[in-house]
């Protein structure tokens, strides 16, 4: 941790990273054919 930062700053650094994971969790959850693409390609189903 460095006491020059304040917590505030890391939280909207981070915030961009957490939009990302948002959004491929909503397409995921919203159609879920794309997490199941890869393993039906490699299972040959």
């Amino acid at each position: 941790m460095v006491p020059e930062w304040d917590l505030k700053d890391i939280y909207i650094g981070m915030m961009q990273f957490m939009v990302v994971q948002l959004i491929g969790l909503l397409l995921i959850v919203f159609f879920p054919r794309i997490a199941l693409w890869l393993p039906s390609v490699m299972y040959d189903n």
